[in-house]
């Protein structure tokens, strides 16, 4: 049920930034759909998932923080920051089971998990708050300097 929940934000998340956010929260949405659907691909088969580290998954979540640090850096917008500082923390947990390999799997898989609702929430809140800058405002640049 928890996976079919997931599924449902994701996709309004997604759709949500794609029609109603600006670049960023469109390369953010495309990225996070990217990165779920790379994850599905890569988690080992049912019965050996999240025994040890998911190693597929964990390169994924790199490859993620390395896109949301580069919009933080990038772009005009503050929730690519904490979009950010949710995948080091998820980074953070598969890297805590070299630490703790005693940890069972459910505790492991329940805490991967959790960032990823965070960060779904972070992009559906970041392109809220871009709608409301552009109805205040009429604009809402989205890159710092030269970029367009």
């Amino acid at each position: 049920m928890r996976q079919q929940e997931f599924l449902a934000l994701l996709i309004f998340s997604t759709l949500f930034a794609l029609t109603r956010g600006g670049r960023p929260e469109k390369i953010g949405a495309i990225a996070l759909f990217a990165g779920a659907l790379i994850s599905f691909l890569v988690v080992r088969p049912r019965g050996l998932r999240f025994r040890h580290i998911e190693t597929g998954i964990l390169m994924t979540d790199i490859a993620l923080l390395g896109i949301f640090l580069w919009l933080t850096f990038r772009c005009t917008r503050f929730w690519p920051i904490w979009i950010s500082g949710l995948l080091g923390a998820e980074t953070l947990v598969h890297l805590g089971l070299i630490v703790a390999p005693q940890v069972h799997w459910e505790v492991y898989l329940n805490a991967t998990a959790l960032w990823s609702w965070l960060i779904q929430l972070m992009l559906v809140i970041g392109t809220w708050r871009h709608q409301m800058r552009l109805m205040q405002n009429g604009r809402d640049p989205p890159w710092r300097g030269n970029i367009n």
